[in-house]
C-alpha cells in the first residue's frame, strides 16, 4: 500500500468512526425526546431541555466535519449501550415499580449513556492526535462536544442526591400502600 493510499484508507475510516458517533447523537437525540416528555422532576426536563438543544449543535459538527473530510453524513441510529434486562426480570420491574423509581432507573440509564458519548469523543480526539495532519483540525470540535457530554453526565451525578430526596418519600409512599401480597420480596419468595 503507498502512502497516497495508506492516508486515504486513514480517511474513510476516521469519517466512519465519526459517523458513528453521528449514529450515537442520532440515537441520543431521541432518547432525549421521550426522557422530556415523560421525567417527572423539572429540573431534569430542564436540564434534558438543554441538553437536547446541545446534541442539535453536536450533529451539526458531526455533520460538518464529515463532509469536509469528503465522507457522506449517516442519518441512522446506533443502539445506546444501556442495560438489558432479561425478560423475566424487566416483567417483574414493570409490575412492581412505581413513577418515581422509573424515573430514578432511567436517570441512571441517563448518566450511562452520556458517560458513554463523552468515552466516544475522548476516543475519537485521541486517534485524531495519533493520525496528526488535517484530521487535527477535527479536535476542536470533538472536544466541545465531548464536554457538553461530560457537563451533562456531571449534571446527572450532582444532582441524583436532590432528586432522590425528592422522589424517596413517594417511593415510600406507593410501597406503603402496596398490599404486602403483590410486594416483589413476597411474589419471589413464595415460589
Amino acid at each position: 500500500m503507498t502512502k497516497l493510499d495508506t492516508a486515504e484508507f486513514m480517511r474513510q475510516k476516521f469519517i466512519l468512526e465519526l459517523n458513528g458517533a453521528l449514529a450515537m447523537e442520532n440515537a441520543g437525540l431521541e432518547r432525549l425526546q421521550t426522557r422530556i416528555s415523560e421525567t417527572i422532576v423539572p429540573e431534569a426536563k430542564q436540564q434534558m431541555q438543554h441538553h437536547l438543544e446541545e446534541s442539535k449543535v453536536h450533529i451539526e459538527r458531526l455533520h460538518q466535519l464529515i463532509t469536509t473530510l469528503g465522507g457522506q453524513p449517516y442519518q441512522g441510529k446506533v443502539g445506546l449501550p444501556l442495560p438489558k434486562y432479561p425478560q423475566p426480570m424487566i416483567e417483574k420491574m414493570n409490575n412492581s415499580m412505581t413513577k418515581p423509581e422509573w424515573e430514578l432507573k432511567r436517570s441512571e440509564e441517563d448518566l450511562i449513556s452520556e458517560s458513554a458519548e463523552s468515552i466516544c469523543y475522548l476516543m475519537l480526539i485521541q486517534k485524531a492526535q495519533m493520525l496528526g495532519g488535517v484530521f487535527q483540525n477535527t479536535i476542536e470540535q470533538l472536544s466541545l462536544n465531548m464536554i457538553d457530554e461530560e457537563n451533562m453526565a456531571e449534571w446527572i451525578k450532582t444532582n441524583t442526591p436532590a432528586m432522590l430526596d425528592k422522589l424517596w418519600p413517594q417511593i415510600e409512599e406507593d410501597i406503603a400502600s402496596t398490599p404486602l401480597e403483590s410486594s416483589p420480596a413476597t411474589s419471589s419468595q413464595s415460589r
